[in-house]
């Protein structure tokens, strides 16, 4: 059984505008000057108890997965951060798409596991100390699908109707 590291799981950020071209996407891949990317699931649950019961009851609604990304250290020869950065100065939040893709679990030779999604991207913080940048990414709509690494774009993403 091998153990599993952070570094196997790549969050591609489609850079392409700020809306996030779809049919032209620019996926680049989000890590520099970052040192945590973690993806919170924050469970929608429903807990009721009724007069019949002595103990409550709990429903399970839906995720709302989110990351929160602090302290992103500023490069200028980062195009994840020339992506922020577009969204800072123009004080709005980026409508795009993200692709994690597990590089540990290859479906063939080049082509990996993923899952894509809808994402916003809103900016917190900027120009800190050491001029860094924190924005937090909501994700909605899940595809599972494979990625090639090193097409056009960064990235390839085939959805699939399962894994």
């Amino acid at each position: 059984m091998a153990q599993l590291y952070r570094d196997q799981y790549e969050h591609w950020i489609n850079t392409a505008t700020t809306t996030g071209s779809t049919t032209n996407p620019k996926y680049v891949r989000e890590g520099v000057g970052v040192e945590a990317l973690s993806v919170a699931f924050n469970p929608q649950k429903d807990t009721y108890k009724t007069i019949l019961n002595r103990t409550s009851q709990t429903t399970f609604n839906n995720y709302e997965l989110s990351s929160s990304v602090s302290d992103k250290r500023c490069y200028s020869e980062d195009e994840i951060y020339d992506y922020l950065d577009g969204l800072r100065r123009n004080a709005t939040a980026g409508e795009t798409q993200l692709v994690e893709i597990n590089t540990a679990k290859s479906v063939s030779t080049g082509v990996y596991e993923a899952v894509q999604y809808n994402v916003l991207i809103t900016i917190n913080e900027w120009l800190g100390e050491n001029a860094t940048i924190s924005y937090d990414i909501d994700y909605s709509n899940p595809v599972q699908g494979t990625a090639t690494i090193g097409g056009s774009g960064g990235i390839s993403f085939t959805p699939t109707t399962s894994l």
